[in-house]
């Protein structure tokens, strides 16, 4: 009779204890399922964070064209880079700077073209502090055969500097940008850019 109560109390005991573990997994799956869910509808978010983090660290703060922008509703990805959609005119750009309050010079990649000198203009808090127009990509200009431009006068990345400014976390970062047709009606210019950077520099 003891043997069978001593083996009723050790089967008791494993209940609980394994009910306890069981409570344990259950809750640590639920809870990692709901930050992984979290994580996928607001990935733009989570990488934004973590990269100026980084890079502010360093120094440093890259705003990408496509993800950290928010742009009008007539930019596009061209040849990989954000550009105009055709025909549609002037398209601007916006991004609050995340990075602490300081002197930077700042810079933005474009992406040239052999067809056109697109216009450009960047701001902070909507003051001009760079305008101009790309450079070509090639000397050929409306003499580089349309049909085969890919190989014989293909898209050239080139860096604007657009001098040192004084930033304050927040403020308002402009692009705009217009699409041009020098070269005929059936091909143009769309003020394709990547990413500007702003570095540190007091």
């Amino acid at each position: 009779m003891r043997t069978t109560y001593f083996f009723m109390a050790l089967l008791a005991v494993g209940l609980v204890l394994t009910s306890c573990d069981g409570g344990s997994d259950d809750s640590s799956s639920t809870g990692g399922s709901g930050e992984v869910a979290a994580t996928t509808t607001a990935p733009t978010t989570q990488t934004t964070d973590t990269t100026t983090s980084s890079k502010t660290a360093s120094g440093k703060v890259t705003l990408d064209a496509f993800d950290d922008f928010s742009c009008s509703g007539n930019w596009t990805d061209r040849d990989g880079a954000l550009g105009l959609k055709p025909y549609s005119g002037s398209g601007s750009c916006s991004a609050s700077f995340p990075g602490p309050s300081g002197r930077y010079r700042i810079s933005i990649k474009v992406q040239t073209e052999y067809d056109g000198r697109s216009p450009y203009r960047v701001s902070i808090n909507g003051q001009t502090i760079k305008e101009g127009e790309y450079s070509l990509s090639s000397s050929l200009h409306c003499d580089c055969p349309h049909d085969d431009w890919r190989s014989v006068c293909p898209d050239r990345s080139a860096t604007i500097d657009c001098g040192t400014h004084s930033l304050n976390t927040g403020d308002n970062i402009g692009f705009w940008g217009d699409d041009v047709y020098p070269c005929g009606d059936d091909h143009g210019a769309y003020a394709k850019w990547h990413y500007m950077t702003f570095t540190l520099v007091n």
